[in-house]
């Protein structure tokens, strides 16, 4: 199912998540418990698997767990279990999704387990990251960020057993010091960022690691912070070492909540990349790219793309909304000008009740867009997952999930490969909320 087709982009466009300064994401980390369970088919290019789940999701105020245990049996081979997914990952961790304390952007905030939607500062080198893009090989990381109001951080890790890509953002706002009730003064923060990987395949010699390091500096300000409307502006300064820089401005626009009904986010930003630099490297795609051996894969590699960067100006833009919290939708977009293949689109969406009796979810990334046909069809520079789910009663759904991500892979000569792997999930479910 290479072509993605008109049908999955109205899907994706109904519903989603805000990512800005001063939302959080009450779906990604739910404010409900949950109990699901299901028993269904999978298929993996084209071969079925006897699929069962159990997906509990605990909430306790600020407190939260998710579970998802998954056991795939081979139709073709007696029912074998599959174990690929308890390779060269966490293992049986994997069945602990996530333990959370508090929401991102609250004065405290951790989660550890499966990662998604972490940035660091307003994202010019981290941003929208997931530890968990390939599917069969999850790790455990860590998001763990503290706001004391003068001061405060942010930090991600990918993996806590093996802490290979490590980031943080140290900030301060310097006139709350000085006097903390003071009008605007008090919302201009300064921050720094610095991020290493410290197993990525070397771009000088094959078959060696070598550490990557990115840092950054920058500054915001909230320059008006009402209860029906917020906007500020900011400044993002980014270097990869051994390699190039770049700077970013930008304008967020934010309106909480409006009569009642919707509420809406638009961000724009204006970028100045030198030669060897690439923003928002550390992305939803990065597990992937960091995966592929720059000499095999000259092209697809996250190191050989860097290389090959240009200096060029782009620009990038986002628009998220809200309506009467039912229907939650983002979409973003960013480009070089004049440079083929720069497309970066990222668009979510979730609608969990919005038609009566449906539960519809998913996301798209997809980079080095130049045309629509780029856009719609599915290969190794595309992330998808949709799922969309009927509720029977309050205790049963029947639901189809697909998925369409990189895998690591072995060819019929032994050879480490890396190739898009479909799955498509239609199952019942036991599903029911407290």
């Amino acid at each position: 199912m290479k072509n993605f087709g008109f049908l999955c982009l109205s899907v994706l466009i109904i519903a989603a998540t805000l990512n800005a300064q001063g939302f959080r994401d009450t779906y990604s980390d739910p404010n409900q418990s949950n109990v699901m369970g299901g028993l269904g088919i999978t298929w993996i290019d084209d071969q079925p698997y006897t699929t069962l789940t159990l997906a509990p999701e605990l909430a306790l105020g600020k407190f939260g767990v998710g579970f998802y245990l998954q056991l795939l049996m081979d139709n073709q081979n007696n029912f074998k279990l599959r174990k690929d997914e308890y390779k060269g990952g966490v293992g049986v961790l994997r069945a602990i999704r996530y333990v959370r304390y508090g929401y991102k952007y609250d004065p405290f905030y951790a989660r550890a387990g499966m990662l998604v939607l972490s940035s660091l500062g307003n994202g010019f080198l981290m941003w929208n990251y997931t530890n968990a893009s390939n599917y069969d090989q999850r790790k455990w990381g860590l998001a763990f960020d503290v706001d004391f109001g003068k001061v405060g951080f942010e930090s991600v890790v990918n993996n806590l057993a093996r802490l290979e890509l490590v980031g943080g953002n140290l900030y301060f706002r310097p006139f709350r010091f000085i006097n903390p009730n003071a009008p605007i003064l008090k919302n201009i923060r300064f921050y720094g960022t610095y991020i290493y990987d410290n197993k990525f395949p070397s771009w000088e010699t094959q078959g060696e690691w070598k550490k990557l390091q990115a840092y950054g500096l920058g500054a915001d300000v909230i320059l008006l912070d009402l209860p029906v409307f917020r906007t500020g502006v900011y400044y993002d300064y980014g270097k990869f070492k051994d390699f190039g820089n770049g700077q970013a401005t930008g304008i967020n626009v934010i309106f909480p909540e409006l009569i009642g009904l919707f509420a809406m986010m638009a961000k724009f930003e204006k970028r100045w990349i030198g030669e060897q630099f690439i923003p928002n490297f550390f992305g939803p795609q990065y597990e992937l790219d960091r995966e592929l051996d720059p000499f095999e894969y000259p092209t697809e590699s996250g190191i050989k793309r860097l290389e090959a960067a240009e200096k060029n100006e782009g620009y990038f833009g986002q628009l998220a909304g809200q309506i009467i919290n039912k229907v939650r939708l983002t979409g973003n977009y960013q480009r070089l000008n004049g440079m083929k293949g720069s497309g970066v689109l990222h668009l979510e969406a979730l609608a969990p009740d919005l038609v009566p009796k449906f539960e519809l979810s998913a996301f798209y990334d997809k980079r080095g867009i130049e045309t629509f046909e780029d856009f719609r069809t599915l290969d190794n520079r595309s992330l998808v997952r949709i799922e969309v789910g009927y509720r029977l009663n309050m205790f049963m759904v029947l639901s189809t999930v697909y998925y369409w991500s990189w895998v690591k892979a072995e060819d019929e000569n032994g050879n480490t490969v890396y190739r898009p792997q479909e799955r498509i999930e239609p199952r019942l479910s036991f599903s029911y909320r407290f």
